[in-house]
């Protein structure tokens, strides 16, 4: 099954996709938006061009692993794609984006490069380590 990762930001929303296995979590882009019905729409779009079966939103804890409004706006929006009929969970994104932008400079690419690739990278982690513990877990 095609799982969609979710980094849900306020000016953009960054995607990365598995691979029908669910072995590999790669970059796939990023959408634009101004509100949180354009983050809905993209998602939907994103899911539905992707054939993705399941959601994975990017649950922003604190790093005490307390949900500050970061997180309950996050654990909202899975509610509102489980409303529109996606099958979506959270999963925990501390320190994605920080990782992704260490890994996107390192990489050699400079900040302009880097500002768009950020969203899909942290996407990507995000995935990773879904897929990552989902395998952990007994069927």
């Amino acid at each position: 099954m095609i799982v969609l990762g979710i980094d849900l930001g306020e000016r953009r929303v960054g995607f990365a996709v598995s691979d029908e296995r669910e072995r590999l979590a790669v970059p796939s882009g990023f959408a634009r938006i101004n509100a949180p019905a354009e983050a809905l729409a993209a998602v939907a779009a994103k899911a539905k061009a992707e054939g993705a079966g399941l959601l994975v939103v990017g649950h922003p804890l604190n790093l005490d692993g307390r949900a500050g409004p970061k997180a309950r706006e996050a654990a909202q929006f899975r509610d509102r794609l489980a409303e529109a009929g996606w099958n979506a969970v959270l999963w925990d994104e501390r320190l994605t984006t920080r990782e992704a932008a260490r890994l996107l400079k390192e990489a050699g690419l400079n900040r302009r490069r880097r500002q768009g690739r950020l969203d899909s990278e942290a996407a990507r982690l995000l995935l990773e380590s879904f897929l990552a513990g989902s395998r952990k877990r007994p069927p």
